[in-house]
């Protein structure tokens, strides 16, 4: 039988537990680190991309083909690092110039990162224009997952520059950086992106559909919060990535980006306040922050649907964005605070979501010329997602686990007696009736009396009585085995249930515990010899529990008759030649 754990022990091992988490937790974050070293371009494996300089200037409207604009007019880039060219009423003209004058021999692909949902045409001396977006196919025959891919199979002559228009009046205008690479160097950029990013997105996804899953099962909200945040995030990467044009070619859903994209964002927010809400949990550890919480997700529905009615989709639109970033930091203070207050669970939710924190505000950022050298912040917020998809995953696996030691522990104190810690009357009858049900052959139960308990109470008090009963059952688990039964009946009563064990050797048993008693007397800190009268039954084909128990107290009776400190045996059961027969 189990001994119930003490206090103490409780307590180390909830410290151990609360270790390990936190080591898992510290380790995976090493992990995700790591992971934002490997996210850097593909092509930082590979050679080196033809060197260009770039000159850009905002367009007049209207503009049916963009021309030349005068020379004080254009402003210098840098086509490798990040930049955004605004929303000018026209568009923005781009030129792309060699570094080293002329351009080399093609066929090239120029292909360009983090473009958003910018409208971008590609002008080429002799040829037709190439226009592409994310959510469009695009005219490109080169693959161009997570950025926007031109063909270029010939180069301008004479150093000419290659001069694109940059249209973000229907978008953000996003930071995008210009790469200009041989064919297979590109395919192969491509391969590596293109494995990196379904990972990432396979892991978002896997992660919300399992929590889903067990968040119906549990019935917990918690779970199911959790996947709805991944789930949107995922789409939200899925569609800002060009990752459901391609390779998912899920064109009907990439054109209707604009529609929903806001919406699916405004949503992901408002499930992560409310995961926070539910996971660490606020009710305990900060209540007084839950309303303004509540309130926030309240105003982002209600401009979420706003932006569905035509009067008032511009003020929605001019609003949910301020709003989206107030969150930020509304989420952070109360992650921390709970945190500081002793919620380990709003510590694990800021161990996931800080590095996702992070790279979303740096790439805000980079829309206002900071921090343009990092150009891999999309890929970054890919394994960001990933990551904290990962962490969470494990918090709420952790927290589920502590919900259900919590529920064993609540189990085990209303089975047990609280004064000797062994099983009380109704929990023992539950236990030995299903053994009985599932067939368990062999069973026998012993039912031990304390022999003159009530002049021990008046000799030494109701506190020395309590300290022989708690020796009693030291001696009975010095001599039982692990899967025996124990059960205080009531009073100095107890029973207990010996699965597979014949007459012969329950009564043996019984016996070891007399001579055990007797042996542990002096060691209870008083002059009195403690002993035990026991009844003994072994289960009869189709016998009931109640049966099986009166006999074994019967029994009781007959050996306190002789004199107590007896074993003897219920009704026509044989132990050797002998044959206890009750009158």
């Amino acid at each position: 039988m189990s001994v119930q754990a003490t206090p103490y022990a409780l307590a180390a091992g909830r410290a151990r537990r609360r270790a390990v988490i936190f080591r898992s937790a510290w380790l995976l974050l090493a992990i995700g680190l790591t992971c934002f070293a490997w996210a850097a371009p593909a092509a930082a494996a590979m050679a080196e991309p033809v060197a260009m300089t770039g000159q850009w200037a905002p367009v007049e409207p209207p503009v049916a083909a963009p021309t030349h604009p005068a020379g004080p007019q254009l402003r210098s880039f840098d086509p490798g690092a990040l930049h955004s060219f605004g929303r000018p009423p026209g568009g923005a003209l781009v030129l792309l110039h060699p570094r080293a004058g002329a351009w080399p021999e093609g066929p090239l692909v120029l292909s360009i990162t983090s473009p958003g949902f910018q409208h971008i045409t590609l002008q080429r001396p002799g040829a037709p224009p190439q226009d592409a977006r994310m959510i469009d196919a695009g005219e490109g025959r080169w693959p161009g997952h997570g950025r926007l891919v031109f063909d270029v199979p010939e180069l301008p002559a004479g150093g000419e520059p290659l001069r694109l228009h940059v249209d973000a009046r229907d978008a953000i205008p996003s930071a995008m950086t210009f790469e200009l690479r041989s064919v297979s160097d590109h395919l192969r950029a491509d391969a590596r992106w293109l494995a990196f990013a379904t990972a990432c997105l396979t892991t978002m996804v896997a992660t919300a559909l399992i929590a889903l899953f067990f968040g119906l099962c549990l019935r917990d909200g918690a779970f199911v919060l959790y996947s709805v945040y991944v789930l949107t995030y995922a789409a939200i990467q899925g569609a800002q990535t060009g990752y459901f044009m391609h390779p998912l070619e899920w064109e009907r859903v990439a054109a209707t980006v604009p529609a929903w994209g806001r919406a699916v964002t405004a949503v992901s927010v408002v499930a992560a306040v409310l995961f926070l809400d539910r996971f660490a949990p606020l009710e305990r550890w900060l209540s007084s922050m839950r309303r303004w919480l509540w309130l926030y997700c309240g105003l982002m529905l209600v401009l979420v649907a706003m932006g569905y009615i035509p009067t008032l989709q511009t003020t929605a639109r001019q609003l949910i964005n301020p709003v989206l970033i107030l969150g930020g930091p509304l989420l952070l203070g109360t992650a921390v605070v709970a945190a500081w207050r002793g919620s380990r669970y709003a510590a694990i939710f800021l161990l996931g979501w800080l590095p996702l924190l992070g790279v979303t505000v740096l790439g805000s950022l980079q829309l206002y010329g900071i921090a343009r050298g990092w150009t891999w912040s999309g890929d970054a917020a890919l394994a960001a997602g990933a990551f904290e998809a990962i962490v969470l995953s494990l918090g709420l696996a952790e927290r589920a686990a502590s919900v259900r030691r919590q529920r064993d522990q609540a189990q085990a104190l209303a089975d047990q007696d609280p004064l000797t810690e062994v099983l009380n009357r109704r929990a023992w009858q539950q236990k030995v009736q299903a053994l009985i049900a599932a067939g368990g052959p062999g069973l026998s139960v012993l039912f031990l009396d304390i022999d003159r308990f009530k002049q021990i109470n008046d000799r030494v008090g109701h506190d020395g009585g309590d300290r022989v009963l708690r020796l009693f059952v030291e001696v009975l688990r010095s001599v039982l085995r692990e899967r025996d039964m124990i059960g205080r009946y009531g009073g100095e009563e107890f029973v207990v249930g010996l699965p597979a064990t014949p007459t012969g050797e329950a009564c043996a048993v019984a016996d070891r515990i007399r001579a055990a008693l007797r042996d542990a007397s002096p060691y209870a800190g008083m002059d009195i010899a403690f002993t035990v009268s026991v009844g003994v039954a072994t289960l009869r084909s189709g016998e009931s529990l109640d049966v099986l128990l009166r006999r074994a107290d019967a029994a009781v009776y007959v050996a306190k008759d002789r004199g107590r400190d007896c074993v003897v045996v219920g009704e026509g059961e044989a132990v050797g030649d002998a044959v206890a027969l009750l009158q």
